[in-house]
């Protein structure tokens, strides 16, 4: 069984789902696809605060993390370097919106959520 790491942690700006105002988040991607956004950063990355944002970025539930295709999108609207994660999950498509201060922490960021997905399409059977 392989330990789960974290692979990049850091703040974002998210956008609501339902109310489209942005609120500051503080990420961990996770080795498993685990993407999991705080209010506050965590004082360790295994503490038991709940999270507020939790989803996976490679799997159609968090609860059953079964390999599907995630879609990573860059734009310049609504706001400069966003970007944007699309996924299946069961039927429905979800879109998380995110932007950061610059264009290198958002090429950071979709490299490291790239990888993280790669990785996971790689050791699934089948």
């Amino acid at each position: 069984m392989n330990e789960v790491s974290v692979i990049k942690e850091g703040w974002l700006h998210k956008r609501g789902e339902y109310i489209k105002t942005w609120r500051p988040r503080y990420f961990l991607l996770k080795s498993d696809g685990s993407f999991i956004g705080y209010k506050e950063r965590p004082e360790a990355p295994d503490q038991t605060l709940p999270p507020l944002n939790n989803f996976s970025v490679a799997a159609p539930c968090c609860l059953f993390p079964l390999p599907a295709e995630c879609q990573l999108m860059k734009t310049e609207r609504p706001r400069p370097n966003t970007f944007v994660i699309r996924c299946l999950q069961w039927t429905t498509v979800i879109e998380r919106t995110f932007h950061v201060d610059s264009p290198d922490e958002r090429e950071e960021w979709m490299r490291a959520i790239q990888m993280v997905a790669n990785s996971l399409k790689q050791r699934a059977p089948g």
